[in-house]
């Protein structure tokens, strides 16, 4: 007999648990600083097991979240921490977020946009067109 490689019961009830805890703002023996290997997995079972529960559709959106934030491009090189230019994990958070209809950016891409948008006022003064 092998000796077992992995905690026992279904990879499902495993990513429901990580996302469990990582939308409730606890931690599992995966995360890694400001990013979680083993989120973005649960996250990637979660999405691709079956319908997403309307109940457990906001966990799964916060865990998307934390992702998209951990893996936003600051910078040439790609996302941070893989460094790929086109990262799967920022594209399955993305696809999510755009399914649920989130509209979430990383708080990094948030502080450059503007907050409302300019008057008439506002555009003569910046422009210098008044």
């Amino acid at each position: 007999m092998s000796p077992q490689e992995s905690a026992p019961g279904l990879a499902i009830d495993w990513a429901w648990a990580t996302i469990t805890a990582h939308a409730e703002g606890r931690h599992c023996g995966g995360c890694r600083d400001a990013w979680c290997p083993t989120a973005e997995w649960a996250l990637w079972v979660v999405i691709t097991d079956r319908v997403v529960p309307a109940d457990r559709r906001q966990l799964v959106t916060v865990v998307a979240r934390q992702t998209m934030t951990a893996h936003w491009p600051r910078g040439v090189d790609g996302c941070r921490p893989c460094g790929l230019p086109d990262c799967g994990r920022i594209q399955l958070a993305g696809t999510w977020l755009e399914v649920v209809q989130d509209g979430y950016v990383p708080p990094s891409v948030a502080i450059l946009m503007p907050s409302a948008t300019p008057t008439a006022e506002d555009l003569r003064r910046i422009t210098g067109m008044e």
